[in-house]
């Protein structure tokens, strides 16, 4: 059955107050489903994609081998699990990794291997705030709930025709500004984009 805008909103912000409980496993913020994004009447990026640096295929990567030992010491994280999220709502969860810090400051990057489906997903209407990006040369769309400045922020960076990489910095807690957490998005995505390059 396919989730209206509303129910999407309402999922989300579900989410993002449980994920303020620092027992929780880390929240799902979701984009609004495709037909709810197409009567939408949020701005559509318009910019051209940029050709891809390198053609990234997904196939055979496993998510939490997206950061090395050292890029989760940087990000200060210290517990990666794996797990499956449905990150574009279509009932097809995506292998993902929660990379999530423990100490002082809980946070969480979910990084998650999307094939099928490109990062032309995330252009048109949804309930999300949608920005053209470039990480490491690559096309990217950063993307976060509207009409709030808390939650999340999330990476969605083309790596080959119909793959993306979706990463999401999460705060678990409050702490964090929203530049903050997109900023810690940007960084994370670069980070992974690194080390994919490694394995392919």
């Amino acid at each position: 059955m396919r989730l209206t805008s509303a129910a999407v909103l309402a999922g989300v912000v579900i989410a993002v107050v449980a994920g303020c409980s620092p027992g929780e496993t880390g929240g799902d913020p979701r984009p609004a489903t495709s037909e709810a994004r197409a009567t939408s009447e949020s701005a559509e990026p318009t910019e051209s994609k940029p050709s891809r640096p390198k053609e990234i295929k997904l196939d055979g990567v496993q998510p939490c081998s997206t950061l090395t030992t050292a890029q989760q010491g940087e990000l200060k994280i210290d517990e990666a699990r794996d797990r499956e999220l449905d990150v574009l709502n279509n009932g097809e969860p995506a292998p993902t990794c929660r990379f999530r810090a423990n100490g002082a400051t809980l946070f969480s990057y979910n990084v998650s291997l999307v094939v099928g489906e490109g990062i032309e997903y995330w252009e048109g209407g949804s309930n999300l705030d949608v920005d053209a990006k470039t990480v490491a040369g690559f096309a990217a769309y950063q993307y976060k709930l509207s009409g709030t400045s808390e939650g999340y922020c999330s990476y969605a960076v083309d790596v080959a025709d119909k793959e993306q990489v979706i990463v999401q910095f999460l705060p678990i807690g409050e702490g964090f500004t929203q530049d903050q957490m997109c900023q810690n998005a940007a960084k994370g995505a670069e980070s992974v984009l690194a080390t994919l390059q490694t394995l392919k």
